[in-house]
C-alpha cells in the first residue's frame, strides 16, 4: 500500500505555546522532534501526555496477528487518535481502511492519502453528502458510508446527482438495536432500505454493518449473550442480500469496537452460503493505544495469562507534585483539560523524583477527584512522595483523552522522546 502523506503532520510546529513541550525560542517541525535530545522528565514541561513507543508496536503486531488468525479485516476507527502519522502505521501493519465518524475527519484521511474510508454513519446533511459526492472523482479513492432511512437514500442520491458524480457510491446498510443509535430496528426495515439503494441510480449497495458497543459495555454473562444475538441478527441480514443477490461482487459486513471484536468475529466470519463472497471488517480503534482503564478491565485480551498475548497502555500523562497539603493528599497538575473521565478517573503507574530516581508508589495512590487542571489523589502515608516530584498516570478511554493534545511525545523505555505525534481533531 501507498505511504500516506505525512507532511500535513510532519510540517506542524512545536513552538513556545505547544502544551507539554520545553518553552522553544524558535518553532521545531514534528517531524524534528526526535533529534532535540528531550528527555521525561528533565525536558517536558508539566503536564505532558506520552506515548509509549513499544506499546504501540506490540498493539498493532497483536492486532494484525489476531486479524490474520481470523480470517477479517480491519478498518481501525481513525477518531481515536485523529493523527496520520498512526493511520500510517495501522495501513502497514495490513489495515484494509480507515475509519471516520464524520466528514470532518474524513476530509483530513483524504488530505493525507488513505485509500479507503469506511464513514461509519449516516450522511444526511446535504454539504457533507456534497463533500462525499465531489470525492467520488477519484477513481483511486474508495468511500464507504452507512445507509438507515429512505429519506437518507434520497438525500445521498439528490447531492450525488446535483454534484454530476461520475460514478455511484458505495454504501452500507445499518442495522441498529433498540436503545441504540442509528440503524434499522429490524431485518425487514433493513431490506427496505437496502431496496432502494439498489433502486437508485446513484448509489450501490455494498454490504451491511452494525454496531454492537452500545449494547454493553462490560464482558458479562448477559452483554455477551446480548451482543451474540445481535450480531446473529446482523448474520441473517447479510445472508438475506445475499439470497436476494442485492449486492454485486464482494459484501461488506462491518461491526466491532474495542471490547467485543472477537464475537464480531466469530458470529460473523465463515461459512457463508456457497459462492457468497464476504468481507468481515473490524473498526476497533482503541487497540493501538490501550488504556488503564476500561479496555485493560474489558479487552477480549485482558484475561490472558502470557502479558505477551495481551495489549499494553501506551499512554502516559506525567505530571509535577503541586502540593502536598495533607498527610493523604497529593494534588498534581493535571485536569480535566488534560485527561479523560468520562470512563473513569486516571491511574497512578509510576513516580520519580525530581532528578529521576524511581519512588514506590504501589497501591499507595488513587486519584479521586478533577478540577480542571488539579488533580486529587489520596496517598499512603508510607510513600515518599514530595513537592516538586513527578507522577505518571494511566488513562481510561483514549477517545476523550487523546483529543485535548495537539502534539504527543513519543517516548522509548528510558523515556527519550524519539518523535512526535501530531493530532488533528
Amino acid at each position: 500500500m501507498k505511504p500516506l502523506d505525512l507532511s500535513l503532520a510532519e510540517d506542524v510546529r512545536i513552538h513556545a505555546g505547544t502544551k507539554g513541550f520545553p518553552v522553544l525560542e524558535e518553532p521545531v517541525p514534528v517531524r524534528d522532534a526526535g533529534a532535540r535530545g528531550w528527555h521525561v522528565p528533565r525536558d517536558l514541561r508539566s503536564p505532558v501526555m506520552v506515548l509509549r513507543g513499544d506499546a504501540i508496536e506490540h498493539n498493532l503486531s497483536l492486532m494484525a496477528a489476531f486479524c490474520r488468525e481470523q480470517g477479517v479485516d480491519l478498518a481501525p476507527h481513525g477518531k481515536t487518535t485523529m493523527a496520520p502519522q498512526l493511520w500510517d502505521r495501522q495501513l502497514r501493519a495490513g489495515a484494509w481502511g480507515i475509519t471516520a465518524a464524520t466528514v470532518a475527519q474524513a476530509a483530513v484521511m483524504r488530505a493525507v492519502g488513505v485509500p479507503r474510508v469506511l464513514i461509519a454513519n449516516e450522511l444526511v446533511d446535504a454539504p457533507s453528502a456534497a463533500w462525499v459526492a465531489r470525492q467520488l472523482a477519484d477513481p483511486g479513492f474508495e468511500l464507504l458510508c452507512y445507509v438507515d432511512s429512505l429519506r437518507g437514500v434520497a438525500i445521498l442520491a439528490e447531492q450525488l446527482r446535483a454534484q454530476d458524480a461520475p460514478r455511484p457510491l458505495r454504501v452500507l446498510v445499518e442495522l441498529g438495536h433498540e436503545g441504540g443509535r442509528a440503524g434499522c430496528r429490524s431485518i425487514e426495515e433493513a431490506l427496505a432500505v437496502a431496496g432502494a439503494a439498489i433502486a437508485s441510480d446513484r448509489l450501490e449497495l455494498a454490504g451491511a454493518a452494525g454496531y454492537e458497543g452500545t449494547i454493553g459495555d462490560r464482558r458479562t454473562v448477559d452483554s455477551l449473550a446480548a451482543v451474540t444475538g445481535f450480531l446473529d441478527e446482523l448474520r441473517e441480514l447479510a445472508r438475506a442480500l445475499i439470497e436476494r443477490g442485492a449486492v454485486e461482487g464482494e459484501m461488506v459486513v462491518s461491526a466491532g469496537g474495542s471490547i467485543f471484536f472477537d464475537v464480531v468475529a466469530d458470529r460473523l466470519r465463515e461459512p457463508w452460503p456457497s459462492g457468497a463472497d464476504v468481507r468481515v471488517v473490524l473498526r476497533s480503534g482503541c487497540y493501538l493505544t490501550h488504556d488503564d482503564g476500561i479496555y485493560e478491565r474489558d479487552s477480549p485480551f485482558a484475561g490472558r495469562d502470557d502479558p505477551a498475548l495481551r495489549f499494553r497502555p501506551a499512554i502516559e500523562v506525567w505530571s509535577v507534585v503541586l502540593s502536598r497539603p495533607e498527610p493523604t493528599l497529593a494534588i498534581l497538575g493535571f485536569g480535566r483539560r488534560d485527561v479523560s473521565i468520562d470512563a473513569g478517573l486516571p491511574v497512578a503507574r509510576s513516580a520519580r523524583t525530581s532528578t529521576g530516581e524511581p519512588i514506590e508508589l504501589a497501591h499507595g495512590m488513587e486519584a479521586f477527584k478533577l478540577n480542571d487542571q488539579h488533580a486529587f489523589c489520596r496517598i499512603d502515608p508510607g510513600v515518599r512522595l514530595q513537592v516538586g516530584d513527578l507522577v505518571a498516570c494511566g488513562i481510561s478511554h483514549p477517545c476523550t483523552a487523546l483529543d485535548k493534545w495537539r502534539v504527543i511525545p513519543v517516548v522509548d523505555e528510558d523515556l527519550r522522546v524519539v518523535e512526535a505525534i501530531a493530532t488533528f481533531f
